[in-house]
C-alpha cells in the first residue's frame, strides 16, 4: 500500500469515527445551518400534553415586587393557568388563559376579572407585553409563533444566532448548537426592545430539555423584570382545557376588562 492510499484510508476512518460518535463538529461562520433548520429544531409542534410545574418568581416593575411561589401549567400553542402558593393561607391569585378568554381571579379583593386572551389584557396582570401564547411558549424555553419576515443567521460567540426581521419588528434567537436548546431572545420594535429572555440551567424530562430558569426584562412601553427558577417540572397528557378556563366565583359578577 502506497503513503498516498494510508492516508486517504486514515481520513475516512476518522469521518466514520466521527460520524458514529454524533459530536457535533466546531463551526464557523461557512459552516452555519440555514436558519429555516436552526427554527425546526427548536420549534416544538403542538401537542395535547400538558406541562406541570411549581416555580419562584420574582417580578419588580414600577408599581412594585413581588416575590413568592407559584403553580403553573401550559399547554401549547395558547393555555396557560398559573396560581400562588402562599407560605401560609390560601392561593390570592389565579389566572386562566386560553384561546377565547383570560379571567383573574383575586379572592382578597373580591374581584373576579374577564377579558379577551390579549398581549394588553394580559400585561394588566403581569406586566409583560405578551400575548397568552407567547408566554406559553417562553416559559417552556421556546420561540414564540414565529413570525413571517427575513431571515438570516450569524455565529456570535459559542451560539447560532437568527434574526427575523418584518418591517420595523426583529425578533433575535441565540440557540447552543450542541443540542439546539434557545439561550436567548430578544424581540425589538421600531428601535425599542419590547422584551428579553434569557434560558439558563436545562433539564432534560422525557429527552425534552426544558429551561431551569428564565430572566426576563421588559422593555417599552412598562419596564418590568421577571425572574422564575423552575422547582420541579413534569409532563402529562391530557386532552382537556377545562381547567384552563376559570369558573366564576358563586355571588361575584365578573368585572369585564376589555379595552375599547
Amino acid at each position: 500500500m502506497n503513503k498516498t492510499k494510508f492516508i486517504l484510508i486514515c481520513l475516512v476512518l476518522l469521518m466514520v469515527s466521527g460520524c458514529i460518535s454524533g459530536k457535533i463538529p466546531e463551526f464557523t461562520k461557512g459552516q452555519i445551518a440555514v436558519p429555516e433548520d436552526i427554527l425546526g429544531k427548536i420549534t416544538m409542534p403542538a401537542s395535547g400534553d400538558i406541562i406541570r410545574a411549581t416555580a419562584n418568581i420574582t417580578l419588580n416593575s414600577s408599581e412594585g415586587r413581588y416575590s413568592g411561589k407559584i403553580a403553573l401549567l401550559l399547554k401549547a400553542p395558547f393555555c396557560l393557568r398559573i396560581e400562588t402558593m402562599p407560605v401560609f393561607g390560601p392561593a390570592d391569585f389565579f389566572l386562566s388563559a386560553n384561546e377565547e378568554s383570560l379571567k383573574v381571579f383575586l379572592p382578597g379583593e373580591g374581584k373576579f376579572y374577564v377579558g379577551k386572551a390579549t398581549k394588553e389584557n394580559l400585561s394588566l396582570f403581569l406586566k409583560v407585553l405578551l400575548s397568552p401564547g407567547d408566554m406559553v411558549s417562553i416559559l417552556a424555553g421556546l420561540p414564540p409563533q414565529i413570525m413571517e419576515g427575513n431571515l438570516s443567521e450569524y455565529v456570535e460567540g459559542k451560539f447560532y444566532r437568527v434574526d427575523i426581521r418584518s418591517g420595523k419588528r426583529k425578533r433575535s434567537l441565540w440557540v447552543n448548537p450542541n443540542d439546539y436548546t434557545l439561550a436567548k431572545i430578544e424581540e425589538i420594535d421600531d428601535g425599542r426592545v419590547i422584551y428579553k429572555a434569557t434560558f439558563r440551567d436545562p433539564v432534560v424530562i422525557d429527552g425534552m430539555p426544558y429551561p431551569g430558569r428564565i430572566d426576563m426584562k421588559v422593555g417599552e412601553p412598562g419596564r418590568a423584570s421577571i425572574n422564575i427558577r423552575y422547582l420541579d417540572i413534569e409532563i402529562s397528557p391530557d386532552e382537556s382545557t377545562a381547567t384552563f378556563d376559570l369558573r366564576t366565583p358563586s355571588g361575584i359578577v365578573p368585572v369585564l376588562i376589555d379595552r375599547h
